[in-house]
């Protein structure tokens, strides 16, 4: 049983992984919303039936410091009072997943404050480094390769103008700019089982420094 947690981006929630299948709460996050991360995994764990967590999957960025600091803390607060683990996911890392398989190369863009992103290249079963750019030098990078597929929150906040100056490059869907809390608590549950289990005290948001 992996309880996986959303709240870096917008978008968030609470996901339950069970072996029956995966329950999973949508929250608008906003600047209250983490108020509701307590009562909405209370609900879910009642749906569930009240089973034993084994562990807690959280993402931890890059993304909105604030949202970043709130889920991490949430998670570590729950893994110790339960006495289990904690599995930190890297938003890029569950961005990637929901696109692939994709024939052509994979960007990930987290959109950052006003004009920059956290940009990563991404492959079936491996995202590389993230790095902040102002997303005009993200775009040059995305462009020197043949067709690309951009996803993520970055890429959702400049599609208009990824229309007009680079229509070769392919922007994915809104609905897929933000990671689903059942994608944290699968990667989650992956990582657990692969022994990536981490003490809650251990855990620390991924923070990324943008380049001098």
């Amino acid at each position: 049983m992996i309880l996986g947690i959303e709240t870096a981006g917008k978008r968030g929630g609470v996901a339950l992984l069970t072996p029956e299948g995966e329950l999973e709460l949508l929250l608008p996050l906003g600047p209250h919303g983490a108020r509701l991360l307590p009562a909405a995994a209370k609900a879910l764990l009642t749906l569930a039936g009240g089973p034993r967590v084994d562990a807690v999957a959280v993402d931890v960025g890059p993304g909105s410091f604030t949202g970043l600091r709130v889920g991490v803390a949430f998670a570590q607060g729950l893994a110790q009072a339960w006495g289990v683990p904690v599995v930190g996911v890297r938003q890029s890392e569950a961005l990637a997943r929901a696109v692939f398989p994709w024939p052509g190369r994979v960007a990930v863009w987290i959109h950052d404050r006003r004009e920059f992103v956290y940009a990563a290249w991404a492959t079936p079963g491996r995202v590389g480094r993230e790095t902040a750019l102002p997303w005009e030098e993200a775009l040059r990078r995305a462009q020197e390769g043949g067709a690309t597929l951009l996803v993520g929150s970055g890429a959702a906040e400049f599609r208009n103008e990824l229309q007009a100056r680079a229509p070769e490059l392919r922007v994915a869907p809104d609905a897929l700019a933000h990671p689903r809390p059942g994608a944290i608590a699968q990667l989650g549950g992956e990582g657990f089982r692969a022994g990536k289990g981490l003490d809650p005290r251990g855990l620390e948001p991924h923070y990324v420094h943008k380049e001098d």
